[in-house]
């Protein structure tokens, strides 16, 4: 059974032994390796997070939809069989915008979720 190298020795280590060097330029190139493989995974998923993605801007007085968890989904409209409960709730009037995606939603009296929210989907 072969043992991996602990790779959280500092960078800039010196030593006169040359199997030492060795070990560190070695390290020192997986490690780059590693960076190189992370930074592509990460701009790959970027890519393919931001290939669906859409701006949306709504105005005070929209009626949108507002997505809901599915154990909040009982305080805004009641549902014999959760599984086939809806994704989307509303429509919704915004009242006020608080920030770049928040905004403050009109909802029904007796329902247990936050007045401000971020927007999901449009009507």
């Amino acid at each position: 059974m072969a043992e991996h190298p602990h790779l959280a020795f500092p960078a800039e280590h010196s030593s006169t032994v040359a199997v030492v060097q060795d070990y560190m330029k070695h390290r020192s190139a997986t490690l780059d390796l590693v960076r190189e493989s992370l930074h592509k995974a990460q701009e790959r998923m970027k890519w393919y997070a931001n290939k669906r993605r859409t701006d949306r801007n709504f105005l005070v007085g929209d009626w949108v939809y507002l997505k809901l968890q599915p154990y909040r989904q009982t305080s805004v409209a009641l549902r014999k069989n959760l599984k086939l409960s809806a994704k989307f709730y509303g429509p919704f009037k915004i009242i006020a915008k608080v920030g770049a995606v928040a905004y403050k939603l009109e909802l029904p009296a007796g329902s247990k979720i936050h007045r401000v929210s971020c927007i999901s989907a449009e009507t």
